[in-house]
């Protein structure tokens, strides 16, 4: 990924690397998640997702990320959802 990378671009890449059909890319979204560690289950380990916002298809995800930080204590990533997933409210 660099600062030119489309969310297309990376869906695209990430369904390759992983094995998937690279044309189904359509099929699925980035999305830019906010949350904070905590709320996951024993130990207090993990990551909850508070806010998730799908990132268009031909946003640069890594500019988004140099330009936009979260406010203290709260974290991003970015994760592949199906569309459908989306469509339905489900996260």
């Amino acid at each position: 990924a660099t600062p030119r990378s489309s969310a297309r671009q990376l869906v695209r890449e990430a369904l390759e690397r992983y094995g998937l059909n690279p044309d189904d890319f359509g099929q699925f979204a980035l999305c830019d998640v906010v949350g904070r560690p905590g709320g996951g289950g024993s130990g207090g380990g993990g990551w909850q997702g508070e806010h998730l916002r799908e990132v268009g298809d031909w946003e640069r995800p890594l500019v988004l990320q140099e330009l936009w930080k979260p406010k203290a204590g709260w974290s991003r990533r970015f994760e592949i959802r199906r569309r459908q997933d989306l469509e339905k409210g489900g996260d």
